[in-house]
């Protein structure tokens, strides 16, 4: 069995499956290396949280009241069984998680938990910043104990398929050079695909390979227009969010002439202290509440060309004391002073960046994605967030669906046979360097994406985008294929929905529509171009 994938959904994965299977050879193919790669590992905020319905708070948690927070946050897009299930068992793997030796925060005897946006009650457990960090390496010591074997710096690109359409291969790269790998199951765990932006969060590989690879194999993918996008560090050069507490010290913003723009895009009656609240309690961009015109604000800015240099603008809060920005926001403070940012004496430039995607890989309960031989778990799947979803629930969501894909694959790989007959394989040459002609189309997607397919939407800039992946169909390099096929599936499920709702703001269709509580899903095409259904 393989795991593709070396974050937090991997992991569990593996661990899963070698735990239920001890004779099963279960193997991990990681783009980097086991602990440093994926977002999980990424420390690029104050905290990051991992949902589960203890009470510990005693402000009345529980499953039920968890569920419903998931399907209201999600605008109706959530599928319910999906949310059902994280609401029932994340309390348990986050359990199996401390008896494994995660230290969450604590105070009193136990963990803390704190409310994030999208959430009604305290439920969230950190590590800090380093939350996904310490749970990849409490797994990763779990994991070379049962004897998995971790293969690290390949890059899996593609799947092989019997005659029978079952996965039983992959095709990876390392070193440049192909290697393929039999299996009887994958577990698809490689996260999203923030890197085809030019403004993101995201480390190195994470360019949607996995969508690619399960969108080729034949399976459907849903909600893709749904991703989540905020205000990050653009100078000093790190990759940081700001959020929470931040918000609530009243930075000042201002565009490169100077000028305080949030009041002008905030309409009468909402006051723009009220919007940093609000955002404060809302990282990513949403329509669900008044944060978004700070949002909306920042972006027009510096499409408008009142940016700065670095294509943000400016975030000031020298304002504000020293000690109180060492108590309230101390990661943030002692990131930006080491990339040599005192925040206490000077202000920084902010700007929109991709962080997270809500949409992905249809798959059911048990992570099976509809193709034989395929599951999938995390960020890369689809279906158990929605238009929106709570901060929190990315990380719970790898422990409950990566413990149930990884279950699930180890149980079909001990009980199916050996392929029917094994098709043709592909014959891969070497990896050739990104030609001139390569770069420029990578370096101009990312732009146009960036421009036309965050913040704001609209038919003319999400047509532009289709038109220049016409274009350059066909092109010859295999990673930039890549990256055009991920504009047009997400250009195309963006174009689809004419509403705006979620993290899905469409200029020409400003308003929520009550029609369009459908799921958009893409599969491919026999011209390879995707194919739209709507599901209720």
């Amino acid at each position: 069995m393989l795991v593709i994938g070396g974050g937090a959904a991997a992991c569990r994965a593996a661990y899963e499956a070698k735990r239920l299977y001890p004779e099963l050879k279960v193997f991990m193919a990681v783009a980097g290396t086991l602990g440093t790669s994926g977002s999980t590992n990424l420390i690029a905020s104050e905290s990051l949280g991992i949902n589960a319905p203890f009470d510990f708070m005693k402000d009345g948690d529980s499953p039920d009241v968890y569920y419903q927070d998931m399907v209201e946050t999600g605008s109706g897009l959530s599928d319910p069984q999906l949310c059902r299930i994280m609401a029932d068992e994340a309390c348990e793997r986050v359990k199996e998680l401390i008896d494994l030796g995660v230290r969450f925060d604590r105070a009193g005897g136990y963990p803390v938990q704190r409310k994030l946006s999208g959430c009604t009650k305290a439920r969230s457990l950190t590590c800090g910043g380093s939350t996904g960090r310490e749970i990849v390496s409490v797994l990763r010591r779990e994991l070379i104990k049962l004897g998995v074997e971790i293969i690290e710096n390949v890059r899996v690109f593609d799947l092989i398929q019997d005659d029978d359409g079952r996965v039983c291969g992959a095709i990876a790269f390392s070193k440049l050079s192909p290697i393929y790998i039999g299996t009887k199951a994958v577990v698809m765990a490689t996260g999203g695909a923030g890197r085809i932006f030019r403004h993101h969060v995201n480390p190195p590989f994470q360019e949607g390979d996995g969508w690619c690879m399960a969108y080729r194999a034949g399976a459907r993918l849903i909600n893709m227009e749904f991703f989540q996008i905020g205000p990050a560090v653009f100078r000093p050069s790190i990759q940081f969010i700001i959020h929470s507490h931040m918000w609530r010290l009243r930075p000042r913003l201002t565009n490169c002439l100077g000028e305080e723009f949030l009041p002008r895009y905030c309409p009468p009656g909402v006051d723009p202290e009220e919007v940093m609240d609000r955002k404060a309690m809302s990282y990513p961009f949403s329509i669900r509440t008044t944060a978004k015109y700070l949002d909306i604000g920042l972006f027009k800015e510096v499409r408008e060309g009142k940016g700065t240099a670095a294509g943000g603008v400016y975030f000031d809060v020298t304002h504000i004391a020293k000690e109180v920005l060492e108590d309230q926001a101390p990661i943030t403070y002692r990131v930006l002073k080491q990339a040599g940012a005192d925040l206490s004496k000077e202000k920084i430039e902010i700007g929109m960046v991709v962080q997270n995607f809500n949409g992905g890989i249809l798959i059911d309960g048990r992570g099976f994605t509809g193709v034989r031989g395929l599951y999938a778990a995390g960020e890369v799947t689809g279906g158990v967030h929605g238009a929106d979803r709570p901060g929190g629930n990315n990380l719970a969501d790898t422990q409950v669906f990566g413990y149930r894909a990884g279950r699930a694959a180890a149980e079909h790989a001990v009980e199916i046979g050996p392929p029917r007959m094994r098709m043709n394989t592909p014959e891969y040459s070497e990896v050739e360097r990104l030609s001139e002609e390569d770069v420029m189309v990578v370096e101009a997607s990312a732009a146009l994406y960036s421009s036309n397919l965050t913040i704001i939407r609209t038919k003319k800039g999400l047509e532009e985008i289709l038109q220049f992946i016409d274009f350059y169909r066909g092109h010859r390099d295999r990673f930039v294929q890549n990256r055009l096929m991920l504009g047009e599936i997400l250009a195309t499920a963006a174009l689809t929905r004419e509403e705006s709702r979620g993290t899905h703001y469409r200029e020409d269709f400003p308003e929520n529509n009550p029609e369009w509580v459908k799921r958009v899903v893409l599969s491919r095409g026999k011209a390879g171009k995707p194919v739209v259904t709507i599901l209720p």
